[in-house]
C-alpha cells in the first residue's frame, strides 16, 4: 500500500515536472516574437481633432474614428463598477488572467453547449486590452497564449488604473463612438460625470455586440443585457438593491448628441488641415492626437461672405442669359420620373421642378413632393431678353431648377462660373473669412489659394507706387494717347490700347490710375523701367519670379486671390510687412498650448472644449519691416480712395466709408477682380470659369466682382464707423485741379505731396507741369528698353 502511494506520488510529480516543463517551453517559445507591449505607455487613443473660428464656433472635425479621451480619474466610479462587473468581475484581483474565470467558464461552457446556448468568454479587461492594441482577431490557440502571456507581462508593469484607461477610451461602442466619452455623448448627450447607473451599465453592456445592442431595432434584448449588468453591480456589492430595482425600472431612453454651435467654412477648414498637417509633417497625428485649432475665422464674417459670394455669381450667370431646362419628362407620372432623376451639382437650397402646363404669363410647376405652384414671367424675365411668352422658352415636361421666394418659385439655373473672396485684417494678417468657390461639396479647389490667374488692372497699383517710391510727384502730368514700343529686332512693335478704345489726352497720374488707363500706365512704366517694377512685385508678395516684360505691368503675371489680397493689406497697413494666416491657436488632448501664432499674450486662450467663448489675441505691436516707405504708400492709398470716390470702383461710393480700392480685368475679360480696403479690413475678389474662357465682352472688374464687394461690405462692415487712413508726417496735402495738376486754393482734389517735394515749392506756388519734365529723371536701361513683351 506505501509502495503504491510513494509510486503515485512519484507519477504525479513527475507529470507536474513535465507540465511545468512544456509550460516553460510554451512560454519560451511563444515569448520570443512578441509584440513590444512597453509601446502601450507611450499610448493616447485617437482622438478627434476639432477646429473653430476665433467665436468659439465649431467648423469641422477630423478624425479616423470618432474619440473622445477621458483620463481614468475623470471617469466616475459607478461607470468603471460597471465594466468590472460585466467584463471582469475580479479585474482588480487576478495577474492579467483569471484562472478561476477560466474554470468557471469551461465548466458552464459545457452546459451551454448541452443546452445551445452562447458560450461564455473567460477574457479579462487586460486580455481585451492585448487583443485590442497589440495582437489581431484571429482565433486560434497560438492567439490566445500570446495574449496570456503579454495580459501577464502588462500587469506587472502597469497599474490596473493604467489598463483601465486604456481599455476605457479605445473599446468600440458602436454609432461611431470610440471610447466611454464618445459613448455618453452618442447615446444620453451626456458627459461620463452625468451618467445614470442604469446609462453607465447600458454603456457597459455594449462591448459585447456593439452592432447588434440597438435599443431602437431590439429594445427587449438590450434591456435584458443591461438589467444583467444592474444585477451583477448588485451581486458585487457595488450597488443596493433599492439602487438597482430602480436602475432596472428605468426605460432606456437615448438622445441625440447636441450639436455645437457651428458655422459652415468648408474651404476654410480644408486649409486650416494642410496648414495644420505641414506644420506636423504628419497626416496622421492631425488625425489622431485630439487637436483644439482655434483659427483667425470670424464666424458672422464667412457666412457673410459666403452669401455675398453666392448671390454675385448668380446674379452674373443670369445675365448671361437661361441655358437649357436640365431634361424632359413624361407627365404620367411626374413625380415618380422627378424622384429617378439625380441630383445635380451644388444644387443647395434651389430645388428641381417640372413644368406642367404653359400659358403665355405663367407656368405650372409640380415638385419632388407632389405639390404645385404656377411662376409668372416675371420671375423668368431674365432668362431671355424681351421675353413675351414663356411658350418660347419652356414647354411641358421641362425639368428646371426654382427658387422658392416669398410668393411661389422663381426661375434660376446653377452657375457656370466660379469664383472666390476672401478677407484680411491687414495689421495682423489674420484671415477673417475665405471662400473658395461656389459649393465645396461639388469642387474643394480652392481659388483663393490655388487657382493661379491674371490680375489684370490689379497690377496698376504698384506700377504708379514704384514711380511714387522713386520721387514721381502724384500731380504729374502723362499723355492718354496711343503709344509704341519696341520688342526687339524681329519682333513686332506692341502697341497696348485703353479698355474702350479712346482716349483722354493728358491727365495726372492719379486720374490714371482712378480710370485704370492702360496707355498711362504703360507710359508711367516706361518712366520707372521695368527693373524697378519687377522688384516691387516680388516685395509685395504678388509673384515670386515675374517675367520681365512690359505686358507685366497690365497684368499678364499670374497670381492668386490670397497673394494679391495681401499685397493691397500692405497698402492698407501703411506698408508694413503682413503674411495672411488662419491659424490662431493649437493645443493638444491636454489643453496645453504647443503652437501659438506670436507671442502676444492670449486674452482668452484657456477654454474647454465644450465652452470655446472667443481666443482673441491683444492688440499687435508695432511690425519692424517695411515694404515700403509710408509717405509712398499713404500717396498710392489716396490714389485708390479716388478710385471709388471718383474711378472705376464708384459703385462702392455708396457705401459712404473711406474705402480704398482697385478694379481688375484681365485680356478678353477671363479673369475679373476687385481688391476694396479700409484701415481695418481687407476684402478681395475674383470671377471666371476654372476653365479660363471670356465672361462676356462688357465683362469687368466693376460690372462682375465689385458687386460682391458691396454686398458683403454693406452686411458686414454697415455698423462700423468710417475711419480716415492715417496721415504720416512725411506727407503735406494740398488742393490741386484734377484736370491739370496745378496748385490752387480752390482745388477739386487733395493731394498728398511729399515734404520734401512741398519744399521745393517757395510758399506752395501753384506747380506749372511745364516743369515736371524734371520731376523724375530716370532714364530707362538698354536692358528695360529691349524687353521681350510677350
Amino acid at each position: 500500500m506505501h509502495k503504491s502511494l510513494l509510486f503515485c506520488l512519484k507519477i504525479f510529480a513527475f507529470l507536474i515536472l513535465v507540465g511545468c516543463g512544456i509550460t516553460a517551453y510554451i512560454i519560451y517559445h511563444y515569448s520570443r516574437d512578441l509584440p513590444d507591449y512597453s509601446q502601450l505607455a507611450r499610448y493616447y487613443p485617437p482622438s478627434v481633432t476639432r477646429i473653430y473660428s476665433r467665436d468659439g464656433k465649431l467648423m469641422e472635425e477630423y478624425a479616423f474614428e470618432r474619440r473622445v479621451f477621458v483620463p481614468i480619474n475623470s471617469v466616475p466610479s459607478s461607470l468603471i463598477e460597471s465594466f468590472i462587473a460585466a467584463e471582469d468581475k475580479n479585474f482588480y484581483n487576478h495577474p492579467g488572467v483569471d484562472l478561476l474565470g477560466i474554470v468557471r467558464a469551461a465548466f458552464l461552457n459545457i452546459s451551454n453547449y448541452l443546452h445551445h446556448r452562447r458560450m461564455e468568454g473567460a477574457s479579462t479587461i487586460t486580455q481585451q486590452v492585448v487583443k485590442n492594441f497589440l495582437l489581431t482577431n484571429e482565433i486560434s490557440l497560438e492567439r490566445k497564449i500570446k495574449e496570456a502571456i503579454l495580459s501577464y507581462m502588462i500587469s506587472r508593469v502597469f497599474t490596473k488604473d493604467q489598463i483601465l484607461e486604456l481599455y476605457l477610451n479605445q473599446t468600440f461602442f458602436g454609432r461611431g463612438a470610440y471610447g466611454v466619452a464618445a459613448a455618453a455623448q452618442n447615446y444620453f448627450n451626456k458627459s461620463v460625470e452625468e451618467l445614470t447607473i442604469a446609462e453607465s451599465a447600458f454603456i457597459a453592456a455594449l462591448p459585447k455586440a456593439p452592432s447588434e445592442l440597438n435599443p431602437e431595432r431590439n429594445y427587449a434584448r438590450v434591456k435584458a443585457r443591461r438589467d444583467y449588468v444592474i444585477a451583477r453591480m448588485f451581486e458585487d456589492g457595488y450597488i443596493t438593491r433599492d439602487a438597482a430595482k430602480e436602475a432596472m425600472d428605468s426605460p432606456i431612453v437615448l438622445r441625440k448628441r447636441a450639436k455645437e454651435e457651428t458655422v459652415t467654412a468648408d474651404y476654410y477648414a480644408a486649409q486650416v488641415r494642410e496648414e495644420v498637417i505641414r506644420m506636423l509633417n504628419s497626416k496622421e497625428e492631425f488625425y489622431t492626437r485630439g487637436l483644439t485649432i482655434i483659427t483667425s475665422l470670424d464666424a458672422k464674417m464667412q457666412q457673410l461672405a459666403e452669401n455675398s459670394l453666392r448671390k454675385g455669381l448668380r446674379e452674373f450667370d443670369r445675365r448671361r442669359g437661361f441655358r437649357k431646362p436640365i431634361a424632359n419628362i413624361s407627365l404620367d407620372n411626374w413625380q415618380g420620373e422627378l424622384k429617378k432623376l439625380p441630383t445635380p451639382p451644388s444644387l443647395l437650397e434651389y430645388k428641381l421642378a417640372v413644368v406642367l402646363d404653359v400659358a403665355d404669363n405663367h407656368v405650372e410647376i409640380g415638385l419632388i413632393d407632389g405639390s404645385k405652384s404656377k411662376m409668372p414671367i416675371a420671375e423668368m424675365k431674365w432668362a431671355r431678353s424681351n421675353l413675351k411668352s414663356v411658350k418660347t422658352l419652356l414647354k411641358k415636361g421641362d425639368v428646371i431648377v426654382v427658387e422658392a421666394i416669398k410668393e411661389g418659385y422663381a426661375l434660376r439655373q446653377i452657375p457656370e462660373v466660379n469664383g472666390a473672396i476672401m478677407v484680411m485684417n491687414p495689421n495682423t494678417g489674420q484671415v477673417l473669412a475665405s471662400v473658395g468657390g461656389y459649393d465645396f461639396s461639388t469642387s474643394k479647389f480652392d481659388r483663393v489659394t490655388q487657382a493661379l490667374r491674371q490680375p489684370g488692372s490689379l497690377s496698376k497699383t504698384f506700377v504708379y507706387l514704384a514711380a511714387l517710391e522713386n520721387g514721381v510727384k502724384p500731380n504729374q502730368i502723362f499723355n492718354d494717347g496711343p503709344i509704341e514700343i519696341s520688342q526687339g529686332p524681329g519682333m513686332p512693335s506692341w502697341r497696348p490700347k485703353n479698355y474702350e478704345g479712346k482716349f483722354l489726352g493728358e491727365i495726372t497720374m492719379r486720374t490714371g490710375l482712378e480710370k485704370s488707363r492702360n496707355l498711362i500706365t504703360v507710359r508711367v512704366a516706361t518712366a520707372v523701367g521695368l527693373t524697378k517694377i519687377v522688384d516691387i512685385i516680388k516685395r509685395f508678395g504678388i509673384n515670386n519670379e515675374p517675367k520681365k516684360v512690359y505686358s507685366m505691368v497690365l497684368g499678364s503675371i499670374e497670381t492668386t486671390l490670397s497673394r494679391i489680397t495681401n499685397a493691397y493689406a500692405i497698402i492698407a497697413n501703411g506698408g508694413k510687412k503682413v503674411e495672411p494666416h488662419f491659424v490662431e491657436l493649437i493645443k493638444d488632448r491636454n489643453g496645453k498650448i504647443i503652437y501659438r501664432r506670436d507671442d502676444r499674450e492670449c486674452l482668452a486662450c484657456n477654454v474647454s472644449d465644450s465652452n470655446l467663448d472667443t481666443a482673441i489675441l491683444e492688440m499687435p505691436k508695432e511690425y519692424i519691416y517695411r515694404v515700403t516707405d509710408e509717405a509712398s504708400d499713404y500717396q498710392i492709398t489716396s490714389f485708390l480712395t479716388g478710385v471709388i470716390d471718383r474711378g472705376t470702383g464708384y459703385a462702392a461710393k455708396k457705401l459712404g466709408k473711406i474705402i480704398g480700392g482697385k478694379t481688375g480685368t484681365s485680356n478678353d475679360s477671363k479673369d475679373t477682380w476687385f481688391v476694396g480696403f479700409t484701415p481695418k479690413i481687407v476684402v478681395g475678389s475674383y470671377v471666371g470659369y476654372d476653365t479660363p474662357k471670356e465672361l462676356g465682352k462688357r465683362a469687368t472688374g466693376s460690372n462682375v466682382v465689385l458687386p460682391i464687394f458691396i454686398d458683403f461690405m454693406s452686411n458686414a462692415y454697415k455698423d462700423e464707423p468710417s475711419l480716415p487712413f492715417k496721415v504720416p508726417d512725411s506727407i503735406k496735402l494740398i488742393a490741386v485741379d484734377r484736370a491739370t495738376g496745378k496748385i490752387t486754393p480752390s482745388g477739386t482734389v487733395i493731394e498728398a505731396f511729399k515734404v520734401n517735394n512741398v519744399q521745393m515749392f517757395e510758399n506752395e506756388d501753384m506747380i506749372d507741369n511745364q516743369d515736371n519734365n524734371d520731376i523724375f529723371d530716370y532714364v530707362p536701361s538698354k536692358e528695360d528698353q529691349s524687353q521681350e513683351i510677350y
